[in-house]
């Protein structure tokens, strides 16, 4: 058993300790034990998590799955203890985090934004019906100030085009742009995930996470409708979250298995590790291992040591194949060839 440096409050808490100390991988209680780097408003920071945090996290995904106006939700055994493994597994969840120093990290309060006054541009006033005669005399003053008039109105007129945001303001523009168009998008990883789908696009695409398998998206919804899998969701950077379903990499070659019989599948363990199977209905030259479901190639048969199911087409065309060999030519050729001949009788 892992010893994990987590204190339980209670009894539900301690539940969960128990199932995390007996199922968590080792990369998983190093999360646990360690935290992981976490970064925010620009600090390098550590995050770690609590059970306290975890049972938050919880109620919180509990009402999305309760129905509308619920005060309570039924939750199963295997989907919270699910929920567990995901939330201290995944890095982009917020936990309680530190400074390099191992000071708990308070965020500096939030600058408000100062605007300058608007500039308050003065009314022209309507001009006088000044009616003279030939007889008025036009004083040199009034000509003056029509002119003083004209350049006070142009001195304004400079002053709004010099009101431009400052260097740092543009900044911040350009970053809330920038920050609005990832959020369209996605997380990285979510990122990651579509473009896999996209290069599959009838496959189910499961992602590895830690110690869970993840499909997300109307995959999601999908499969689980057919495996009866309970469908939760997931917070991948979206403005809303979207549908998702996830089984434990120890339970995963039942879930694949039971998976091929309806689509393709593309496992992705990491960015360098990734397998697609077949369908079994389309696939060729595919055998189930009866005890495992598991689906082998006939390479993998003739390293295994157990009952092959073949399907019947396979059988009758090695029948058909025998027919035309003499018995001691069907000897020698099995004698050069070893297990690479397969005799039908």
């Amino acid at each position: 058993m892992i010893k994990l440096n987590l204190t339980p409050q209670n009894k539900q808490e301690e539940l969960v300790l128990n199932y995390l100390q007996n199922n968590a991988s080792e990369s998983l209680a190093d999360k646990i034990n360690n935290g992981t780097p976490f970064e925010k408003d620009g600090h390098p920071l550590l995050n770690k998590k609590t059970l306290s945090g975890f049972m938050k996290y919880a109620c919180d995904e509990a009402r999305i799955l309760a129905e509308k106006g619920a005060n309570s939700a039924c939750i199963d055994d295997v989907t919270v203890y699910g929920w567990a493994i995901h939330f201290f597994e995944e890095d982009s969840i917020e936990g309680t985090l530190y400074t390099i120093d191992g000071e708990e990290y308070k965020p500096a309060p939030k600058k408000v934004a100062t605007t300058k006054p608007a500039t308050v541009k003065p009314q022209p006033t309507k001009p006088q019906n000044l009616q003279f005669s030939i007889f008025d005399k036009i004083d040199d003053t009034d000509v003056k100030d029509t002119k003083t008039d004209t350049l006070t109105t142009e001195t304004d007129t400079n002053d709004d085009e010099t009101d431009m945001p400052s260097e740092e303001e543009m900044q911040e523009i350009f970053a809330q742009v920038h920050e609005e168009e990832q959020r369209k998008k996605g997380n990285p990883t979510y990122q990651k995930y579509t473009a896999y789908q996209a290069e599959h696009p009838t496959a189910i695409v499961a992602y590895r996470l830690g110690d869970f398998y993840e499909v997300l998206g109307d995959k999601a919804v999908l499969l689980g409708n057919e495996l009866d899998l309970t469908i939760t969701s997931r917070d991948v950077g979206l403005k809303e979250r979207i549908p998702m379903v996830g089984f434990p990499y120890h339970a995963a070659e039942n879930y694949f298995a039971k998976t091929v019989k309806y689509h393709d599948l593309y496992i992705v363990e990491n960015d360098n590790e990734k397998q697609f199977i077949e369908r079994v209905e389309t696939a060729v030259n595919r055998h189930i291992d009866l005890d495992t479901g598991e689906i082998l190639t006939e390479e993998e048969m003739r390293e295994f040591d157990g009952d092959i199911e073949e399907p019947d087409d396979v059988l009758a065309e090695e029948k058909e194949l025998a027919k035309g060999f003499e018995p001691t030519a069907v000897c020698k050729l099995e004698e050069i060839l070893g297990d690479v001949f397969i005799v039908g009788v």
